[in-house]
């Protein structure tokens, strides 16, 4: 299990931010703050297909970042400097949606 917690910041913009313990998922925290506002929806839907075995693996394209969706692990992409993490598919899924929720909160 990661460890992380997702803190407001900005006063006049309130976002959520992720904050991981290890420093290897700080793109992944970059990936929630720069799309899930946007395709948050979709980002769940492709997560939980492959999650819930609706389909072997999945993908999801947005302004930014991609990811690529495995049953175990998903590659997070950043397609502009070509960066990569990988993390558990279930774990970013749950992350995901604490994000959203916590963005729909404010």
């Amino acid at each position: 299990m990661l460890n992380y917690k997702i803190e407001i910041e900005g006063k006049e913009n309130p976002l959520p931010v992720t904050r991981f313990e290890d420093p290897r998922y700080e793109l992944a925290a970059t990936f929630l703050l720069g799309e899930v506002r946007s395709f948050g929806k979709e980002i769940l839907a492709a997560l939980a297909e492959v999650c819930e075995g609706k389909k072997k693996t999945g993908a999801f394209a947005g302004n930014v970042f991609s990811l690529e969706i495995a049953p175990d692990k998903t590659t997070v992409c950043d397609d502009i400097s070509g960066k990569e993490c990988e993390i558990g598919t279930e774990d970013l899924k749950k992350i995901a949606e604490e994000y959203v929720a916590a963005y729909h909160r404010l």
